[in-house]
């Protein structure tokens, strides 16, 4: 569980691809990873850059202190 404005992260550390698989209550940030999806289907990965613009359209900003 993840409280809404706690720091954190994922990521795939592996060679393998990965599903993850989240449940949101209430479903505030479902459309930000639909977000997110739809900049990675024309293919490639997208840029921290775009990644940040739609982090902001969610009142999210990227971590700059890591545990």
């Amino acid at each position: 569980m993840v409280p809404p404005g706690a720091p954190h992260t994922f990521a795939n550390p592996g060679d393998e691809p990965a599903v993850l698989l989240n449940t949101f209550t209430p479903d505030l940030y479902v459309q930000y990873f639909r977000d997110l999806r739809d900049m990675i289907r024309p293919g490639g990965a997208p840029t921290g850059e775009a990644v940040v613009g739609v982090m902001a359209r969610y009142a999210t900003e990227p971590a700059t202190d890591y545990a």
